[in-house]
């Protein structure tokens, strides 16, 4: 699924500061687009939003859009990666016709399972207006469309063309939140945000479409996937949860608060994670462009040799040629995002002060930092395991982050506020421990899982 990296990769060695710059922005709209567009929109619409809505108004919509954006994730994250998969097979087997049918039964499962849980909590648990209820509704499934669609992304070429519709779609959303909000409150900023998110699916769709000029046909054949993949569709599942777990447990700190509509959050706990996140963003670009791409084509030359009939020598050769690229591309990494959260450390109470963020963020921003730098490295690794389809040792190192995130946040709720962000600390650090050392046992063990467990003829 490197797709779009190899068409990034020309924009940015095209040798001029434009290009490079093109090259990783649409990078980063095409790895955390959805993600991205949310957060972005969320702070615009609550840095705006009290020249046109009330306190209470901005409290709930935005913590409707949090709950939204954090379960549709969970619920999805199952039904991402096995699409992915599939996908990648077709692709791999030159068949892409089935690609439209794709779009429609993902977006419709995708759906279709958000009902369960989205239409009681927000029709009998949530206490807002009946608009809301269903303005809140649609967009979780819209949110969890975008993830879905999120799928297709890599295999576009028109990568511009995907920049121009979440920025669209942002601008959509705050102009119809601002111009609702006065009138309609929270009923209004919803139904405005959700129009942003409506334009963005049904461009995205189309664009898809485009790119696959093919009747929609089978749309649910994926679905067979889910019982030959099950230990990759878990682990989608619970390595979401693991991202989460530990702000549902803050919600459950002393400091937490609980509004008039029944929805519980803690601000300062959620705002300092998500700040601290955003700093992955400009590594998981570098990584779309240069990391995966190199990884791909050694990773590719590997099993094409092999399916030739190559040398032992030779296997062992591609085998060296895969380290080095692993060895590099994590050096071109590394080294950026370290000097990137060094920066931040140290110069976020004046970011806190221009920014007139509270400065009771300030410690778990810190210390979600370090652990956002950890958790990224981790995900890159286990990036690399799902490429050599090791699903049985990416769904424990999943259930071990999840797992050490609920425990340790848990010690930290007992411990008090001075260690707040700590436990989800622990646990990338845990988590990136014990990839590396499962990763890089694996690879040097390469020709093994090629021959023998990657092999079905002798399991």
């Amino acid at each position: 699924m490197a797709g779009i990296g190899f068409v990034l990769q020309k924009l940015t060695s095209r040798g001029d500061l434009l290009g490079l710059a093109q090259g990783y922005a649409h990078a980063s709209i095409s790895s955390s687009g959805g993600w991205l567009f949310t957060i972005v929109t969320l702070s615009l619409i609550t840095f705006f939003g009290p020249s046109f809505a009330t306190y209470g108004d901005l409290s709930a919509f935005r913590l409707i859009v949090v709950y939204n954006f954090a379960f549709s994730l969970v619920f999805t994250g199952p039904l991402i990666l096995v699409l992915t998969r599939y996908l990648s097979d077709q692709i791999f087997e030159h068949r892409v016709d089935g690609v439209a049918g794709m779009v429609v039964g993902g977006m419709t499962v995708a759906v279709a399972t958000s009902a369960p849980l989205a239409l009681p909590f927000y029709f009998w648990y949530v206490d807002i207006s009946p608009v809301a209820r269903l303005a809140a509704w649609a967009g979780y499934a819209l949110v969890a469309c975008i993830w879905v669609l999120g799928v297709f992304l890599s295999t576009l070429k028109e990568y511009a063309a995907v920049t121009r519709t979440f920025g669209i779609g942002m601008v959509v959303s705050l102009v119809a939140a601002y111009g609702a909000g006065p009138n309609a409150g929270v009923d209004g900023m919803l139904l405005g945000f959700d129009i942003g998110l409506a334009f963005i699916v049904f461009a995205l769709v189309a664009r898809v479409f485009a790119e696959f000029p093919a009747p929609v046909q089978r749309p649910f054949a994926f679905l067979s996937y889910f019982r030959r993949h099950w230990r990759l569709a878990a682990g989608g599942g619970v390595y979401f949860m693991g991202i989460w777990v530990d702000k549902w447990l803050m919600w459950l700190a002393p400091e937490r608060l609980v509004q008039s509509t029944g929805l519980v959050s803690y601000p300062d706990y959620d705002s300092a994670t998500f700040l601290a996140a955003l700093s992955i963003v400009p590594s998981m670009a570098v990584f779309v462009v240069n990391i995966e791409t190199r990884f791909f084509e050694q990773y590719h030359r590997f099993y094409r040799d092999i399916s030739a009939h190559a040398t032992l020598a030779r296997i062992r050769e591609n085998q060296s040629s895969l380290l080095n690229a692993v060895f590099l591309g994590s050096r071109q990494l590394v080294l950026p995002q370290v000097v990137l959260v060094v920066a931040t450390l140290v110069l976020a109470p004046v970011m806190f002060t221009a920014f007139d963020i509270p400065y009771g963020q300030l410690a778990i921003f810190r210390i979600a930092m370090v652990g956002a730098l950890f958790q990224l490295f981790f995900v890159l690794l286990t990036i690399v395991l799902s490429y050599l389809d090791l699903s049985r040792v990416t769904l424990a190192l999943h259930c071990l982050f999840l797992g050490t995130n609920t425990l340790a946040t848990l010690v930290t709720l007992r411990l008090g506020f001075p260690y707040y962000g700590y436990g989800y600390f622990v646990a990338a650090v845990v988590a990136f421990l014990a990839a590396c050392i499962v990763t890089f046992r694996c690879l040097d063990e390469l020709p093994y899982h090629a021959f023998i467990t990657g092999n079905a003829s002798v399991k």
